[in-house]
């Protein structure tokens, strides 16, 4: 798919949000002594995580399905004016870290989300690839990082150390051990905020002080057009909305690549570096809104219309926005398989610590904000976790105008794997 883009090719910006993820505490259960024990193991041996091989064609596709099954659980229970984006990325690595811990059904039914029937060893080592690879980026600014938090007074030091020890070498993970109080959510927001260079200064409210831990994971990505917008190419032009029509300003420009299926048309702008690029997906029905679009958009819906790329020129128009979705994911996680985690009497976490046969998911929170300018995007998300219980020719040209509710992601060009999905039906 990586083409060299036309002489007069000049990409939109666009700027994605940062997903939080978070296990939370609902119902109260049994309070259990955690004491660390050298006879418990941990659900992955580092060892076999880091010399495992993986089926990449597979797990990439695998990623891609669970990215849209993912996208159409969340545009049907969101508000179909609303602007919507996810970082199925971010999603994934929060939860894998609770993966880590998880054995038995809790185990099969996290691993099931993203690979089904896959080895849940070779799950992990993709996710801790794919973490590699986004960090070691080149020419955007692209971090992926994971934090987790432990309640001193209900586990403190006596987590599982071969579970801790995994999460830092695998995910990179920092452990903070503090009291859970009236400022702890401060300090987590505060580091939120930091990792996402002030892109979202706050996903978690004040936590219960009988919460075990708090898993964080936070993706920005800052990327500059490679070829940026001048400003002959900047114009006013109608957005047709679902609420309205407004004149906004627009980025003009002629890609190479066009893509076309019987649902829906686009375009790829690269980002500089070449790796990452800001993907349209428009409609094919003019009076379609966007976040039904994608509740209906499958896998095989996505890998079609990456599939049908032609080399020919293509005029297109995007606006200039910006954008913040946030939306709890329990129940999206549930309609999805993943059941036991949230429930205190089936939930299996004995891979974290001795005694934590009580430990439970009690909230899972995303949150992302995206802005997109002449000059590029920037995009980022947290996804939180709060776990509690006792412990045509060159010649030809086609037209796509984003003047009205489309679709969009950040792919890596190589593999086509989004790292946000989006959708715009309103620009403000």
């Amino acid at each position: 798919m990586k083409r060299p883009i036309g002489k007069r090719a000049m990409a939109a910006g666009l700027i994605a949000m940062m997903m939080l993820t978070g296990c939370a505490r609902n119902t109260p259960a049994p309070t259990t002594k955690i004491v660390n024990d050298p006879d418990i193991k941990a659900a992955f041996n580092l060892n076999e995580v880091e010399a495992k091989k993986i089926d990449e064609d597979r797990f990439n596709s695998e990623y891609n399905r669970y990215s849209f099954k993912l996208m159409s659980q969340i545009a049907s229970g969101a508000e179909k004016n609303c602007n919507i984006m996810i970082s199925p990325t971010s999603i994934m690595m929060a939860l894998d870290m609770c993966a880590a811990g998880a054995k038995g059904e809790t185990l099969k039914q996290l691993n099931d989300l993203f690979a089904k029937d896959s080895d849940p060893v070779e799950q992990q080592a993709f996710a801790s690839e794919l973490m590699k690879k986004i960090n070691a980026a080149k020419n955007v600014d692209f971090l992926c990082a994971n934090a987790i938090w432990n309640n001193k007074s209900a586990i403190g030091d006596k987590m599982n150390t071969t579970y801790r020890d995994y999460i830092k070498k695998t995910f990179e993970a920092e452990f903070r051990t503090v009291e859970f109080g009236s400022d702890t959510h401060n300090e987590i927001n505060k580091w939120i905020d930091e990792k996402t260079n002030h892109m979202i200064k706050e996903a978690v409210p004040q936590l219960d002080p009988t919460t075990i831990m708090v898993l964080v994971n936070a993706i920005r990505f800052e990327g500059k057009w490679k070829e940026e917008y001048t400003d002959s190419q900047i114009l006013e032009y109608d957005f047709k909305g679902t609420k309205g029509t407004k004149k906004t300003t627009m980025l003009s420009s002629s890609e190479y690549g066009y893509y076309f299926t019987e649902k829906a048309t686009g375009f790829m702008k690269y980002y500089d570096g070449g790796e990452y690029a800001f993907l349209a997906i428009l409609p094919k029905d003019k009076n379609a809104n966007a976040n039904d679009f994608l509740k209906n958009f499958t896998y095989e819906d996505y890998k079609e219309f990456v599939d049908s790329r032609v080399g020919m020129n293509v005029n297109t128009l995007m606006p200039e926005f910006k954008s913040d979705f946030e939306m709890p994911l329990n129940d999206t996680l549930k309609n999805l398989g993943v059941t036991d985690a949230f429930d205190p009497n089936k939930a299996d976490f004995t891979g974290i610590a001795k005694g934590s046969e009580t430990l439970y998911i009690s909230k899972v929170f995303h949150k992302t904000h995206i802005e997109v300018d002449r000059k590029g995007t920037k995009a980022a998300a947290v996804t939180t976790i709060e776990v509690d219980g006792a412990m045509p020719s060159e010649a030809d040209f086609e037209e796509v105008f984003l003047n009205r509710p489309y679709a969009y992601a950040i792919v890596d060009v190589k593999t086509m794997n989004p790292v946000f999905i989006g959708t715009v039906n309103n620009v403000e």
